[in-house]
């Protein structure tokens, strides 16, 4: 999981593994291997009291987590292909272990893209994969003191896909809320409009 704090003040591991090991003292819906705790990719030297975990985190690093969260948030949902990536059934489970693996790799890969890009990103949840290759559906959150437009959005993610290795990005299918976003332009034709388009065509064609 991704936890995101202020730039100016943001916690060691230790501090982050500590609060974690409170936790798990009282947290009934589920276990906390404390052995397993890693954060940024490190095994912090975690303290097992948990009664030390809230005075070392006051001191070093105040948490001003609660002022974020009341924000409120804005959705973005974004969806892109992988072309010439195998389609799979289990996909189709989010409680998959297959479309856990892929939610975790898209969310790794793509997060700390949009965290430099825009400070009021807060979270980016995948929902949904469906076939065509794989196609990749997710929501972006941001507070919406300050939303992204579909450019910007496909912009990062053009970014994000000339050094990301774990799986590819069609730059041609990038969606934005409904919308084909590519070469800095948002596209949205209605089957009104096309059918229109096609039966004008039609009749100029007949008067030839």
């Amino acid at each position: 999981m991704t936890i995101v704090f202020s730039s100016t003040s943001g916690p060691e591991g230790t501090q982050i593994g500590n609060v974690l090991v409170e936790a798990a003292s009282t947290i009934t819906a589920f276990n906390v291997d404390l052995n397993s705790i890693v954060v940024d990719g490190s095994q912090p030297n975690i303290t097992s009291s948990s009664t030390t975990a809230p005075s070392t985190l006051n001191t070093a690093a105040p948490i001003t987590a609660a002022p974020v969260t009341s924000q409120a948030v804005t959705t973005r949902r974004l969806i892109f292909r992988s072309a010439g990536e195998t389609f799979t059934t289990d996909l189709l489970n989010p409680s998959s272990a297959a479309f856990q693996r892929r939610a975790s790799l898209i969310t790794s890969n793509l997060v700390p893209f949009y965290l430099r890009a825009f400070p009021t990103f807060r979270s980016l949840t995948v929902t949904s994969f469906s076939n065509g290759s794989i196609i990749n559906n997710m929501d972006l959150g941001f507070s919406s003191t300050s939303v992204p437009n579909g450019t910007q959005i496909r912009n990062v993610l053009v970014q994000a896909a000339s050094t990301i290795t774990a799986f590819n990005v069609d730059l041609n299918s990038i969606v934005v809320d409904g919308s084909q976003v590519s070469s800095g332009v948002s596209h949205k034709i209605s089957l009104i409009t096309a059918s229109f388009l096609v039966l004008l065509s039609w009749i100029l064609s007949s008067q030839q």
